[in-house]
């Protein structure tokens, strides 16, 4: 009974277990919960039988599609990372005890059963050959280059569940980092513009009150004489007659932020994998072979931790670049 475990009665769509009481469609195979069946007196997948299909071979179909293992013995397709046929139990390798690699690490389970952990394999046990959507999960791997151990699992859940929620902690404090890291700088430049935008508020009123401040004042009266104490009087006039709009605009912007950085927290990751399929197309459709793709993807995915320090620096010089203007624009 193990081969329908996981599979769905198609009557009330809930999954078969190891101890469910299954009946099959003489007919097409079609396996049914006793009492599901009884309920409708009848095999429910006309479509198999119009054509004279079966159930079995409309589930390997299936299974293929996704990256299956096909059982050498009996045919049957078993899940990617599957090491024994879950129909007749035959063994999917050639030694169920020996290590796909040097690397791979042995995971002793109940039963006599081994898992095997590879940190050094780029697909996490995966066929590169399975597809992502359009792509091959090789391809995947090789664009995103490092951490391929968190991504390649998430990405095949992304796949497989239809979800698009996941957390991606970085993107509370720093999303604009995070996207630069990744290589997304359409993402990376709209995120820190935005943080820069709703912190303007807070970052002027403290302005304000640097300038206002006596410390501040017989600074300038030191290093530059009497008259520069009233330089940015403009400015500070400005300022001043701004005080109260931009004390109600620092709490609801601040708001704002925080909601637009847990939005960027719970979708990062997806926005990645998206990211990831489109960047792997572009390069699919451009490269004539598969060592060019390779280089490629390579070359062009990955991450950078170039691109942060870059972003930090772009982010610093707007920040500061607003006020040097503001002060030119009200200097005296």
């Amino acid at each position: 009974m193990g081969k329908y475990t996981g599979s769905k009665c198609i009557i009330c769509q809930n999954n078969f277990g190891d101890d469910d009481d299954i009946v099959v469609c003489p007919e097409c195979g079609t396996p049914y919960h006793r009492s599901c069946y009884q309920s409708e007196g009848r095999c429910v997948n006309t479509s198999l039988h119009a054509v004279g299909g079966s159930w079995q071979s409309q589930q390997n179909e299936i299974r293929m599609k996704l990256g299956g293992r096909p059982c050498p013995s009996c045919g049957f397709v078993n899940a990617p990372d599957a090491r024994e046929c879950a129909s007749c139990g035959a063994s999917l390798t050639q030694d169920p005890e020996e290590q796909p690699s040097p690397t791979a690490v042995r995971i002793p389970l109940p039963g006599g059963h081994n898992v095997y952990f590879d940190a050094a394999d780029p697909c996490c046990g995966a066929s590169p050959e399975e597809p992502v959507e359009e792509e091959r999960l090789g391809d995947v791997a090789s664009f995103v280059g490092r951490n391929t151990l968190y991504y390649i699992p998430l990405f095949r859940r992304f796949r497989d569940t239809g979800r698009k929620i996941s957390l991606n902690l970085t993107c509370i404090l720093f999303p604009y980092l995070y996207f630069a890291y990744r290589k997304m700088w359409p993402m990376a430049i709209l995120s820190a513009l935005i943080n820069i935008a709703c912190g303007l508020p807070y970052s002027m009123l403290n302005m304000l009150n640097t300038l206002q401040s006596k410390e501040y004042i017989e600074m300038l009266e030191q290093l530059y004489g009497a008259e520069s104490a009233h330089m940015f009087d403009g400015l500070v006039a400005f300022l001043s007659s701004q005080e109260g709009l931009l004390n109600t605009l620092g709490v609801p912007l601040f708001l704002f932020s925080l909601g637009i950085r847990l939005i960027f927290c719970l979708s990062a990751n997806y926005m990645y994998y998206r990211h990831v399929l489109g960047g792997v197309g572009k390069i699919r459709k451009a490269a004539p072979t598969q060592s060019v793709r390779t280089a490629l993807l390579h070359s062009e995915g990955g991450a950078s931790i170039l691109n942060v320090i870059g972003c930090a620096i772009l982010y610093y010089f707007l920040n500061v670049g607003i006020y040097v203007v503001m002060a030119v624009v009200f200097m005296r």
